[in-house]
């Protein structure tokens, strides 16, 4: 390719990239500072295994008490249908092939460990999450440390947690992890930073767009284009390495802690119609 051709083929890239980011924008960077660079848009009928990996047989730890969650992650229960992805929570027993530990509930999740990370960037979802009844459940969008060092040193970005609950009803919560260097599980920040909540009842089983914009001094969280939450290299440890995405729908019993709320969770789903990540580049 004649190199004429080649820099006119580069502008006309960096001009598509730039109209799919402002299309999704959110944020006080420029419309032409903005490339995306990674995405998913749920198409065809099954997940793309280039860019997810899928938890199996797997549950997680840990809840803010230290508790490990109420569900097996299995296959099944992630599927992409109708440009959309689905994660199933459902009422089912499930044992654990590593120590017969047997599960109340089946679920799923997805993250991009070993196929994305990025350092710094714009990442956010369009998501629709389970009603206030589907008691127990814990739907999250976060960023974890693709370098893997110990939890929370590297920090963790909940771009948002939610909690199926009567008792805080269609609340979504930001959050920000972290711990002094070395200092292996000895979370700054172990409960949620900030809750957010639009007017109607159960409003979050809409679909919402979802936003963490990270930067070496902040990192802003939006739901709509609309920022409700912000931390700061003044306040905390901000990440500095490349972080990956999670998609996953948890179960869990007493949440909010305390309370002694039995998880009522069977069929319900987190929806998501996109994911996408852009970056910024020097204005031209």
């Amino acid at each position: 390719m004649r190199p004429g051709h080649a820099a006119l083929l580069f502008v006309v890239l960096q001009c598509a990239l730039s109209f799919v980011c402002a299309a999704a924008k959110s944020g006080p960077v420029a419309d032409d500072q903005w490339v995306l660079v990674w995405n998913d848009e749920f198409e065809g009928t099954t997940l793309d295994a280039s860019k997810w990996r899928t938890k199996t047989n797997e549950s997680h730890c840990c809840d803010p008490l230290g508790r490990e969650e109420l569900q097996l992650y299995v296959p099944d229960a992630v599927s992409v249908s109708d440009g959309l992805l689905h994660l199933h929570t459902k009422y089912q027993k499930a044992t654990r092939p590593s120590d017969g530990k047997v599960f109340n509930f089946t679920s799923g999740w997805i993250d991009t460990m070993g196929s994305f990370s990025l350092l710094y960037g714009r990442f956010e979802a369009n998501v629709s999450l389970p009603t206030r009844q589907a008691r127990g459940v814990w739907p999250a969008f976060w960023l974890m440390p693709a370098s893997g060092v110990c939890w929370p040193t590297g920090g963790e970005v909940d771009i948002f947690e939610y909690v199926g609950s009567p008792l805080l009803p269609d609340f979504i919560y930001g959050s920000y992890h972290w711990a002094e260097p070395n200092a292996c599980g000895k979370d700054q920040a172990p409960l949620p930073g900030m809750a957010f909540k639009e007017a109607g009842d159960n409003w979050q089983t809409g679909f919402h767009v979802y936003t963490a914009e990270w930067s070496p001094n902040e990192i802003d969280y939006k739901v709509d284009g609309k920022q409700y939450y912000k931390r700061t290299s003044d306040e905390v440890m901000l990440p500095t390495g490349p972080m990956y995405i999670i998609l996953n729908q948890a179960v869990q019993q007493d949440l909010p802690p305390g309370k002694n709320c039995e998880p009522y969770v069977d069929g319900v789903d987190m929806v998501v119609d996109w994911v996408r990540v852009c970056a910024t580049y020097p204005s031209r």
